[in-house]
């Protein structure tokens, strides 16, 4: 079925999985992973962030990213934890203003202790680099409403590819929302303010579906 409008193209849906690749730095107290951050390759910090979301222990996570998990579990630094599983990528122009932050938190930290404890050298802190290998699915929409019936079966990789991959890289769903104009302008602005980052996978596939659902009930009455 051809879009409503003629120049909108079809939107593909894609599934990704996650490659992950040592970069061979490691961090065995705050200190140094201060001193990590400085330097590591942004694309490290993007996937301490988002990719813990992918891997198959994501699952009621009690911190948010692989930063405040470490913190908490190898060197037993709740309070430090806690103000790392706060810091909200999403609310980051660029991934330097993200490293700048998370600088800011831990020599905050290290201020407040003066002190740095050294893990155990299978509990040291493993920076990793990952690459999204993404995969066609075949279903191909014209219109929001067909994702619609699509999203509550929509695998977790596609959910992962298509509302926070993307929209990290600025080419999300909502961008080809958009494109339908004021004829479903709402569902694009419910979208565009979705933040994925406190929700696992599972719950933002159920956010989305509600989304979608609410929005469509409401245009039909």
């Amino acid at each position: 079925m051809p879009p409503k409008n003629e120049n909108i193209q079809t939107f593909n849906i894609k599934d990704c999985a996650i490659l992950n690749m040592a970069t061979g730095v490691r961090a065995k107290n705050l200190k140094e992973l201060r001193d990590q951050l400085l330097t590591i390759h942004p694309e490290s910090i993007l996937y301490h962030f988002w990719a813990k979301k992918l891997r198959s222990s994501f699952e009621e996570p009690e911190y948010n990213n692989d930063f405040a998990s470490w913190t908490y579990s190898n060197l037993h630094d709740i309070k430090l934890a806690e103000r790392l599983s706060l810091i909200n990528p999403g609310m980051f122009s660029d991934i330097e203003d993200l490293r700048r932050k998370l600088i800011e938190v831990v020599e905050l930290s290290l201020e407040e202790n003066k002190s740095s404890i050294n893990t155990k050298e299978g509990e040291q802190f493993q920076f990793i680099r990952s690459e999204i290998v993404v995969f066609d699915t075949k279903h191909t929409i014209s219109k929001p409403e067909e994702l619609m019936e699509l999203l509550p079966n929509l695998s977790l990789g596609s959910i992962y590819f298509h509302f926070i991959d993307s929209k990290i890289r600025s080419d999300d769903i909502s961008s080809w929302l958009s494109l339908f104009g004021d004829e479903d302008k709402g569902l694009t602005q419910q979208i565009s303010k979705l933040d994925p980052y406190f929700f696992t996978l599972s719950e933002l596939r159920i956010k989305v579906s509600q989304i979608f659902k609410g929005y469509f009930e409401g245009v039909k009455k």
